[in-house]
């Protein structure tokens, strides 16, 4: 789990809202996970070099939700995502899911839209989200 940690950290360190989170804290945010074997890791000549988190919930709706995709900057642009998607949607596929999906932010600075595509997915809907900053009495 901290390797997990370590490597969603360090790859999406270059997202503009990116925000660090210890180990500990990034632990007690996930929370209690039921479906352990939805979660990769990819590994490129005996390194680490990538990791896929699945989440429930779409379960409701048949789908299997990628909640965050995370690769190395080293290792970007060499398949190490796309080989982690194809193995979530094939283990989606094996529990009987019918679809599969993820959100994006639009400033990722990766621009992940191509890979996304080469997978199979597509663009079913856009969301604006807003957002303000607003200081806690006391602090």
């Amino acid at each position: 789990m901290r390797e997990f940690h370590r490597i969603h950290d360090a790859a999406f360190g270059d997202t503009p809202d990116h925000e660090p989170l210890s180990y500990e804290r990034w632990r007690a945010r996930i929370g209690d996970v039921t479906a352990w074997d939805e979660w990769f890791v990819a590994e490129v000549d005996g390194v680490l070099a990538g990791a896929l988190q699945s989440s429930d919930q779409a379960l409701d709706q048949q789908e299997g939700w990628v909640k965050s995709l995370s690769v190395l900057p080293a290792y970007r642009r060499r398949g190490v995502g796309a080989a982690l998607l194809r193995r979530a949607f094939a283990r989606y596929a094996d529990k009987g899911r019918q679809f599969a999906g993820l959100g994006v932010g639009r400033t990722n600075p990766t621009a992940p839209v191509s890979l996304y595509r080469s997978v199979g997915l597509r663009e079913t809907g856009w969301t604006d989200m807003y957002e303000r900053v607003v200081p806690a009495a006391g602090v």
